[in-house]
């Protein structure tokens, strides 16, 4: 199991440790923005969606009139469109970063975010676990995380999947935004209410990594290694628990694993079944309606309709398709050339996955618990959408998914001649179905029962979210 914890922490880290030093000349910025800026206005289903045009005229404005004069290497440009990207509030829009030549030594505390406030998360160098964190060579923790924020991509105006990944990726975060540097002075406040400065030395990313399963959250001890569908029981509560980290496995052997898992749950005649969806940031949408058929009341629907708004692709010489089988063009043509055109797009409303959205012949008939968290996101929080129209209780803290919208179709990936940064932008926008249309917009899927991580908790290493659903299952 360790060395499945050791692979997947350096598959989480390693594509983020990649940012070199390149000096670029003012005509190499301007033409690597405007390559970018075409892609998203000509391209973006979705680009308006939470900021206006004339919002974006006023961002375009300033990058192009003040901030471009302030670049002058791909770090710098780097950290620039990251700021103005994070304005289409797009999860599936990620700016990836260049290649470094080597890794430089980090920050190094292990932290955990709760209630936008940064704590401990082990008890490393002397400074208690459960410590919150008040400044970093000065800096405060509200502002250090205000500026770590547009490094992590989320749908709508949701938080928790931001917070999720700061939380995880802190270190070189704090590098990206500030640089390498051989000492932080760190001001913190102790569980006893003690107010300490320190000064920590910055260490490898190699031993930051050995220190990962110390984590006092780490809570899914024995399933966060595992990519597959993982079950255990509960005996005396007669209940089943199935981990599902992921829907990006290989879709027969997923559904093979699923229809063993439930068998076995058939023969243990398991009465109640909690599913932890908490760290599945999606996958294959039919992974996602497969898994959700066993425990489905009645037939569902994934989309009200797809869009997508261009019918060329543009700036294509500069692309990476990762579409088997199509390029832009003919996808375009199978999915939306005799579609409904609208004013800047075309829309279709045809799923062609709605006849397998049935409930399956050996579904559980017992009561279902699901859990969700920020890191639920694209097909993950689809499960969870599913479950919110179904009447099925969701317990833990709002996705990072959104509610109403996601794009998430035809993924392309771009890569900016001069600076080399990489892209990864989605072509196509899905209009969710959804029964409750009073929700926010902007908002994640909200849990039925909101259960979130304590301080106490925290410091206690309690899944605070999983034992609330087995106390409830214990007084039934």
């Amino acid at each position: 199991m360790k060395s499945k914890i050791k692979i997947l922490f350096l598959a989480i880290l390693l594509p983020l440790i990649a940012l070199g030093q390149k000096r670029l000349t003012n005509e190499q910025v301007l033409e690597d923005y405007k390559i970018l800026k075409n892609v998203i206005t000509k391209g973006h289903p979705n680009l308006y969606e939470y900021t206006s045009k004339s919002e974006w005229d006023s961002l375009f404005m300033d990058f192009e009139e003040n901030k471009i004069k302030t670049i002058d290497n791909n770090n710098d440009l780097y950290k620039s469109i990251t700021e103005l990207i994070d304005y289409v509030r797009d999860g599936h829009l990620i700016v990836m970063r260049p290649k470094l030549d080597s890794v430089p030594k980090l920050f190094p505390l292990w932290l955990k975010i709760i209630n936008k406030k940064l704590y401990t998360n082990t008890d490393d160098f002397d400074i208690p676990v459960g410590s919150e964190i008040i400044s970093i060579d000065g800096l405060s923790a509200k502002e250090l995380r205000n500026r770590l924020m547009k490094y992590a991509p989320t749908d709508g105006f949701n938080e928790t999947k931001k917070d999720r990944q700061i939380e995880m990726e802190f270190g070189i975060l704090h590098f990206y935004e500030f640089g390498a540097k051989p000492t932080y002075q760190v001001e913190y406040r102790t569980p006893s209410n003690e107010v300490i400065t320190n000064t920590i030395e910055s260490q490898t990313f190699e031993s930051i990594g050995k220190r990962f399963t110390k984590r006092n959250s780490f809570l899914a001890r024995k399933t966060l290694g595992e990519k597959g569908p993982h079950l255990y029981f509960v005996d005396s509560l007669n209940t089943a628990v199935i981990t599902l980290n992921t829907f990006n496995l290989d879709v027969e052997r997923f559904q093979g694993a699923l229809l063993d898992i439930f068998k076995n749950i058939k023969r243990n005649k398991a009465k109640n079944l909690i599913i932890d969806i908490r760290q599945n940031e999606g996958g294959y949408p039919l992974n996602a309606i497969n898994a959700f058929s066993y425990i489905a009341n009645e037939p569902f629907r994934q989309q009200v309709s797809s869009y997508v708004t261009t019918d060329i692709l543009p700036e294509e010489q500069y692309s990476q398709n990762l579409v088997n089988g199509y390029t832009y063009e003919t996808f375009f043509i199978k999915y939306y050339q005799n579609t409904e055109k609208t004013e800047n797009g075309w829309k279709s409303t045809t799923d062609e996955n709605e006849p397998l959205m049935i409930p399956d012949k050996k579904k559980f008939e017992g009561k279902v618990y699901v859990l969700i968290g920020g890191k639920t996101f694209s097909a993950g929080s689809s499960f969870a959408l599913f479950c919110k129209n179904q009447g099925i209780i969701l317990v833990g803290e709002e996705t990072g998914g959104s509610y109403y919208t996601q794009t998430g179709g035809y993924p392309i990936i771009y890569t900016l001649p001069n600076s080399k940064i990489k892209v990864l932008i989605s072509f196509v926008k899905i209009s969710r179905y959804t029964k409750d249309e009073t929700v926010k917009k902007g908002s994640g899927i909200v849990p039925d029962i909101e259960i979130p991580l304590t301080v106490k908790d925290l410091i206690d290493r309690k899944d605070s979210q999983l034992d609330y659903v087995l106390k409830q299952i214990n007084k039934e």
